[in-house]
């Protein structure tokens, strides 16, 4: 999710090098902060995408005597969030969590937290942790999972047909030739996607789009469009979803912003975050062919559909939606259509019901 309110102060950005630096160094909190995915290196797109960010949220231009307040109201925020979540699972409010007091979704990452390996994770922890790194697999484990799902079915391809009924639509998004029968070498590919973050690759005034959707994507899309700018249209292959949401939709309302349309050509497959990020082209083209993949969002034990429909975590999809032109009843329509564990595939009625075309 992206900011927009772009200003003359931008151009300074793209006269810096990138700046690297040691996790274990003593560095300002104000400059820390401009490391948006926490990897140790600031891009000046990154910098630029966290600026307009606080500009926007402080709804005025950014002063320097004003700026260590604004910071350490954003550190306040951030760790009031990271608290929220972390007591979730910290039962017994010892201010750890315990590896047994995760829930399954969750123990994985408690592991993978445990900075210090003495199997429980602090406050501290958490939110020193990358969490964009962690959902994404390993090519090892991208081979493994495919072995797993073509041994189950005991044949190659896979015929659709001969699918499960709760595995079809899944299996249904990975059949990129939309012939009925599913390769290995397609798997892969989507695969391999749904763990590589957002590329870009240029032609002419098209930028082909394809990854999964991070904290980087802001700075992604702010480089395509500065350093891009006779791009008019981003045709989206391959982008499964999005495992940072705030920052997708900060990118999608770039994109707005700058006027571009947006493209789905027979063969594209986008979902969840993915579908939201389409959602931000003035123009809107889907091709016959293409799917379209939705499903309800989820956090740690919270499901969206747990939640009274005037609960303010659904308001910044609903303002979001609003901005893009997209009837608010599309966001209802989503956390009913599947889980936040499943998908479900767009018919054309509801491509038709909802404005997701434009053509």
């Amino acid at each position: 999710m992206k900011r927009f309110l772009l200003n003359k102060c931008k151009y300074i950005f793209f006269l810096l090098p990138i700046i690297g630096f040691s996790q274990n160094e003593k560095i300002a909190p104000e400059v820390k902060l401009l490391d948006a995915n926490k990897d140790g290196i600031i891009n000046p797109y990154e910098a630029l995408d966290v600026l307009l960010q606080l500009q926007k949220e402080n709804n005025k231009e950014l002063y320097l005597k004003d700026f260590n307040a604004i910071v350490t109201g954003y550190e306040r925020e951030q760790k009031e969030e990271f608290s929220q979540f972390f007591n979730e699972f910290d039962t017994n409010n010892d201010e750890k969590i315990q590896f047994k007091e995760a829930t399954d979704d969750m123990r994985d990452f408690i592991i993978a937290m445990d900075a210090n390996q003495d199997k429980a994770v602090t406050l501290t922890e958490m939110m020193n942790f990358d969490f964009a790194s962690a959902f994404l697999a390993s090519e090892e484990d991208i081979n493994e999972r495919i072995k797993g799902i073509f041994e189950e079915y005991g044949t190659s391809p896979i015929k659709l047909s001969k699918v499960k009924k709760d595995q079809l639509d899944q299996f249904s998004e990975w059949d990129k030739n939309r012939d009925g029968l599913l390769t290995k070498k397609e798997v892969y590919g989507f695969m391999k996607a749904n763990n590589t973050p957002v590329q870009f690759t240029v032609k002419g005034d098209i930028a082909y789009m394809t990854g999964v959707i991070t904290s980087e994507t802001p700075a992604t899309v702010l480089q395509l469009l500065f350093e891009h700018p006779n791009i008019t249209t981003i045709e989206m292959i391959t982008v499964p979803g999005s495992i940072d949401d705030v920052a997708n939709l900060r990118a999608s309302l770039y994109v707005h912003k700058f006027g571009l349309t947006t493209k789905l050509n027979a063969r594209s497959s986008v979902a969840s975050g993915g579908t939201d990020f389409f959602l931000a082209g003035k123009q809107r083209i889907v091709e016959e062919g293409a799917r379209i993949g939705v499903h309800s969002w989820g956090g740690g034990n919270v499901a969206a559909t747990d939640l009274p429909k005037d609960d303010p975590s659904h308001q910044k999809y609903l303002d979001y939606y609003k901005t893009v032109d997209i009837p608010l009843a599309f966001y209802w329509y989503t956390l009913e259509a599947a889980p936040a564990n499943n998908i479900h595939q767009m018919t054309e009625d509801e491509i038709k019901k909802y404005k997701i075309r434009t053509n």
